[in-house]
């Protein structure tokens, strides 16, 4: 590591603290001109670092530029030994994780994150904006699991992991759209999309990448969804980084994942649920059709009366929802 990724670690570990260059010098063993130089381009890197007299450096608290370094911080102790891969840019995480569980570079519990990502993706094929200032981040699960049922929480309790991050966070009233996006209000502000690698021999699942985007701060959203989509924050906020709420989300997601047959997350899966009590639309078998939710199960099926009265339980597919002012989302 060289002597601007050391310093830069120093500094994420003690964000907002003064550090002396004499002190910085010192822990590295070179010159306190060598630690000006590496400050100084590290600055240009756009890092918010005050330089004050008789005081040392300080890395400001709201600097939020996304590195392995900040993530680590963030991540703690109990996570050092995970690999963690933070890029400028990229395709998307999850492809970017699928591609390196097939060359057999993952290991359980990586987390892989970049600052934007060109060719976003959601489920059904479908795109996901992803501009700069945004949280886009992969977790690979390495777990062999037989249960299918096992398998179709995964996704909950991702959900469940980032509503939780979000209220840790923020007052906002978020609420999980089944299965895989959280809403404000009527608009959508994340979007999860879980990848499986199947062994075809033995027929089971023994990895799954969990892509997350978030929009943190407000974007320029196209015009195609500038009317459903919105962010947490309109401004970069002083009491939290994008770094941090990943972190929170990844020791969200870990620790919901790590006994899938615990589904105690469900309740609250199914507590801050957009759904339950709605009429929604939905397609079977080429067909749209209409019904009511009355439940999420425990595996996380949707429980649908149908017009007819007969009951249905929905395990994939895309719904609407018709909210109480007649509209859907």
């Amino acid at each position: 590591m060289n002597l601007k990724r050391r310093i830069l670690q120093v500094f994420e570990s003690h964000r907002g603290e003064a550090l002396s260059g004499q002190q910085l010098a010192d822990e590295m063993q070179v010159s306190r001109n060598s630690v000006w130089k590496a400050v100084k381009a590290l600055q240009g890197e756009g890092y918010k670092i005050l330089a004050t007299t008789n005081k040392g450096y300080v890395l400001e608290k709201n600097n939020d530029i996304i590195s392995e370094e900040s993530l680590r911080a963030d991540l703690g102790e109990r996570f050092k030994d995970i690999d963690v891969i933070a890029l400028k840019s990229t395709s998307s995480t999850n492809a970017e994780a699928m591609t390196r569980l097939m060359n057999g570079k993952i290991t359980h519990g990586t987390l892989i994150v970049a600052d934007e990502q060109s060719q976003g993706r959601g489920r059904m094929g479908k795109s996901f904006f992803s501009p700069k200032s945004g949280i886009y981040m992969s977790v690979c699960l390495c777990k062999s699991i037989e249960n299918l049922s096992d398998v179709m929480v995964i996704t909950p309790a991702a959900a469940v992991a980032v509503r939780r991050s979000i209220a840790k966070f923020t007052d906002l009233d978020a609420k999980i759209k089944w299965v895989n996006d959280i809403y404000i209000g009527k608009k959508k502000v994340c979007g999860i999309l879980t990848q499986a690698d199947i062994d075809f021999e033995s027929g089971k699942a023994g990895s799954f990448i969990v892509g997350i985007g978030v929009n943190f701060i407000n974007q320029d959203f196209p015009d195609d969804i500038k009317d459903k989509a919105c962010s947490l924050f309109e401004y970069q906020p002083d009491h939290v980084t994008r770094s941090q709420m990943i972190a929170e989300i990844y020791s969200q997601l870990m620790a919901l994942t790590e006994d899938l047959k615990d589904r105690s997350f469900m309740q609250e899966y199914k507590q801050y649920s957009l759904v339950v009590g709605k009429d929604i639309t939905y397609t079977l078998s080429g067909q749209e059709k209409i019904g009511k939710v009355i439940d999420i199960d425990n595996d996380g099926g949707l429980v649908v009366i149908e017009e007819d009265g007969s009951q249905r339980k929905l395990t994939c597919g895309e719904i609407s929802i018709r909210s109480k002012d007649n509209d859907w989302i």
